[in-house]
């Protein structure tokens, strides 16, 4: 009689999260300060976590933070976005930084430009106590244009398609999953688009215009990866930066996690407010 040999997987919690600068004090009593900030990261224990817009420092050492994220036992890797920042006119700093905080070695990390517009970063970590390994992709696509997010959803593929690793590409995507899903359907209803046109139209046609579906459909039609939140879960709310006073209601999911068929998901959750407009997104992934 023949034995099958077991599969061993190994588990990693993997997380993201967009926190708006605050890691560079920006003189909040309350809600949204660095500290708070911090003990959200402590709070949420990630093996990896990837901060979109972490900090505005030039330099990570110039991060006054930098220390107590050391002490819960992460490496850090600072990726400089490197806007254009003629065409980055209503920007709230003139330049911000992705973070990847891993408590797993990182073997290699290397920066790539999307679209000729912003930097990302791609990472093999090796986990704990195996051989295995996963590359981590952290991106953060712009926020402006559905067309501009083409064209670096075509770069990110190209990187996504050179290696057979197990991949996670994970960020902030601003975009939204079209089909018939409600929150993008609506958005792109003829009334609402004349409103945004009328209502608060810096943000709102922004909005709108990442209810296209688009970006994530060439996304999935140009790599093996899938959605690791299959419910779709809301990410984001209005209570921006300058705008606190606004409720802290989910709306919309622009922050994605996507796996390639080597990884499993154990558990897929959307965090609570942790001080920033994004909510953290979290995984339990199994490689």
């Amino acid at each position: 009689m023949k034995t099958q040999n077991k599969i061993q997987l190994n588990s990693l919690k993997v997380a993201s999260w967009n926190i708006e600068g605050r890691l560079t004090d920006t003189g909040a009593k309350s809600r949204g300060s660095s500290a708070q900030i911090i003990d959200a990261i402590r709070q949420l224990n990630a093996d990896v976590l990837v901060l979109l817009e972490a900090h505005s420092q030039i330099s990570l050492d110039d991060l006054k933070l930098k220390q107590q994220l050391i002490d819960m036992g992460y490496y850090l890797y600072n990726t400089l976005y490197k806007d254009d920042m003629h065409l980055r006119k209503d920007a709230y700093t003139p330049q911000l930084s992705s973070l990847l905080l891993s408590k797993t070695p990182v073997e290699t990390i290397e920066t790539f430009r999307l679209g000729n517009v912003r930097n990302a970063f791609a990472a093999i970590v090796k986990i704990a106590q195996s051989t295995q390994k996963l590359r981590v992709i952290g991106v953060h696509l712009d926020d402006r244009q559905e067309s501009t997010r083409l064209k670096q959803i075509d770069d990110l593929s190209k990187i996504i398609n050179q290696s057979d690793l197990p991949t996670v590409v994970l960020g902030d995507f601003n975009a939204m999953h079209g089909d018939d899903l409600w929150p993008a359907k609506f958005l792109r209803s003829q009334p609402i688009r004349l409103l945004a046109s009328l209502i608060w139209p810096r943000i709102f046609l922004k909005v709108v215009g990442m209810a296209t579906g688009d970006s994530l459909r060439l996304l999935q039609s140009s790599t093996n990866l899938h959605d690791a939140d299959t419910r779709h879960q809301p990410t984001t709310t209005p209570k921006l930066r300058g705008y606190e006073w606004l409720p802290s209601i989910r709306l919309i999911q622009i922050d994605h996690m996507f796996i390639s068929p080597g990884v499993q998901i154990q558990d897929f959750r959307v965090q609570k407010d942790g001080g920033a407009d994004h909510r953290a997104i979290v995984a339990t992934l199994l490689i």
